[in-house]
C-alpha cells in the first residue's frame, strides 16, 4: 500500500572525492523496509560529479528514481530530492595554505590578536 503523504528523510553524509576525480559518481539507493523487515528496492540515482560546479552554492534538485541496472522498466516510482555541495579542502601535496599553516611565524600569532580586539 502506498503513502498518501510525502516521505521525508533528512539524511547527510560526507565522501571523499575519489582519485578518479569527475569521472565518478554517486549512486543512491531508495529502500522501503517492510512489516518483515526486508528491504524492499523502490528506485535509485545515480549523480555523476561531472554534473557539478564544486564553485557552486549547494543547491537542492528532484531527481526521478530508476530502475535497477539492465533493466528498463518505464513505470513511475517516485522523485529523491537531493542537495549536493563541496568543501574544498587545501592538502599538503597541491601547495595549499595547510604548509603555510603549520610553519608558524613570530609574531604571527599577536598580529591576529591585536585584529581580533579591534574586531570585538
Amino acid at each position: 500500500e502506498k503513502s498518501a503523504e510525502s516521505v521525508e528523510w533528512m539524511e547527510q553524509c560526507e565522501l571523499l572525492i575519489p582519485t578518479k576525480g569527475n569521472t565518478a559518481e554517486v549512486v543512491l539507493t531508495a529502500l522501503h523496509r517492510n512489516f518483515l523487515g526486508v528491504d524492499e528496492f523502490l528506485g535509485r540515482v545515480a549523480l555523476p560529479l561531472s554534473d557539478f560546479d564544486h564553485h557552486e552554492k549547494p543547491k537542492s534538485k528532484w531527481y526521478p528514481l530508476e530502475c535497477k541496472p539492465g533493466q528498463k522498466k518505464a513505470d513511475y516510482r517516485g522523485d529523491l530530492e537531493v542537495r549536493v555541495g563541496f568543501t574544498v579542502v587545501a592538502s599538503d601535496k597541491i601547495g595549499g595554505s595547510v604548509s603555510d599553516l603549520s610553519k608558524k611565524k613570530k609574531g604571527s600569532s599577536s598580529s591576529i590578536n591585536k585584529v581580533a580586539g579591534n574586531i570585538g
